[in-house]
């Protein structure tokens, strides 16, 4: 069985191919730009050889038929026909209705994920729409599927997803809590569980996933029981471009100023807030970092804020677990910055957390425990794996309903 599982940005695309018989990826493609005359090309052919070029691929459907002309080279490539390819896996992130889990896109689910669209998550949903219906021009009889982000938190107990609004709401719109990087947080979750040779339920973890967006959760026994999150994905911590969690109100008293209707305000938060909003100058932690050192002020302050809110929802949780056996760091910024990771973990002695600052140092994107011996709680920076999450659940799905 061969599953592709695709993930598009606003003007990206990437892809892996798996063989799921031994999990092994057979390729990769990354297509930057999308929409210009020269986007650029990255993929690998049946010998695991890179190669790079520049094509005019204006939208996803060319970026797809250009990958997959690649993985079909008669030389080259990795599939002998189209038929060799079971089905496309992509990772939503929500849907109305309760929808969530692996799906297939099929009418009630598309629905589902346009109601909204607009509102809660349009940064997401829309994107994600376009790349399954390109993908169906291309592939009509392939199955479109989607493990939807939210999987992972359906066991968080109701009143850890309840908000404290009139009853009518939360029956009537599913208005309750939930959050965004589930299949990080399962792979990361489940990998760590394999590193100390046991079962996700002999152990208690708070995990981060920190990157463009980020998050805090905690697991116990294998199931998240909270995390850092609300009714749309721009709640939790300040990140990148989203806010993070913000008083209602602010929106009633910025439109009562002028500052345009409520649908503006919420436009422009998630565009210029977050990080950025704080900075002036972007998110990149890299980049926020290196300003900072230069004595940018308000670079040093995101900085500041996003340590300061991550330690204050660690604190949280750590408290909700009453256990805790490891701590997690995954993401773009809790896999290399060494920087932030000493950042959230300093002066938490008293709580049995030492970080060896040696081997923090050493563990630049790759899986390796960073705390002291004598911590009582282990530390452990492990890359996380989305997309093979997204494509175990897929062969899953295909299996059971008879498709595979």
């Amino acid at each position: 069985m061969k599953i592709m599982v695709a993930n598009v940005g606003s003007s990206s695309f990437k892809c892996k191919l798996f063989d799921m018989t031994d999990e092994k990826v057979l390729a990769r493609a990354q297509v930057e730009r999308v929409g210009s005359d020269q986007a650029p090309v990255q993929w690998t052919d049946n010998t695991g050889t890179k190669h790079e070029a520049a094509a005019p691929l204006k939208d996803y459907v060319a970026c797809i038929q250009f990958v997959l002309d690649k993985f079909l080279d008669p030389k080259k490539g990795v599939l002998s026909s189209l038929n060799d390819l079971s089905a496309v896996g992509f990772k939503p992130v929500i849907a109305a209705g309760g929808i969530t889990g692996c799906q297939y896109f099929d009418d009630r689910v598309m629905a589902a994920m346009e109601e909204y669209k607009d509102i809660i998550v349009p940064l997401h949903n829309e994107i994600c729409i376009q790349a399954v219906k390109s993908f169906q021009k291309l592939l009509p009889k392939h199955p479109m599927m989607g493990l939807f982000e939210t999987a992972f938190f359906q066991e968080w107990p109701e009143y850890a997803r309840l908000y404290g609004i009139p009853w009518e709401w939360t029956e009537k719109y599913n208005i309750r809590r939930t959050m965004g990087h589930g299949a990080s947080h399962c792979y990361v979750n489940r990998r760590l569980a394999e590193i100390k040779k046991c079962k996700p339920e002999d152990f208690n973890a708070l995990q981060l996933h920190m990157g463009g967006s980020s998050s805090v959760i905690g697991v116990r026994k294998g199931v998240c029981i909270d995390g850092t999150a609300g009714f749309s994905m721009q709640c939790g911590m300040p990140h990148s471009i989203r806010n993070g969690d913000i008083d209602g109100y602010m929106i009633t008293y910025l439109e009562s100023k002028g500052e345009g209707t409520a649908k503006e305000i919420i436009n422009r938060l998630m565009t210029e807030g977050g990080l950025h909003g704080i900075s002036g100058m972007g998110f990149d932690m890299r980049d926020l970092q290196q300003a900072a050192e230069k004595g940018h002020k308000r670079a040093r302050l995101a900085i500041e804020t996003y340590v300061y809110q991550t330690r204050k929802y660690m604190g949280s949780f750590l408290l909700v677990l009453g256990h805790t056996d490891a701590i997690t760091f995954a993401g773009g910024t809790g896999e290399n910055s060494s920087y932030i990771r000493k950042r959230v973990l300093e002066n938490l002695e008293e709580f049995g957390i030492l970080l060896d600052e040696k081997k923090n140092e050493q563990a630049i994107g790759k899986e390796m425990k960073i705390s002291r011996d004598d911590s009582k709680i282990e530390i452990w920076v492990i890359p996380t794996n989305e997309e093979i999450v997204v494509a175990r659940a897929c062969a899953k799905l295909l299996k059971e309903s008879g498709r595979a």
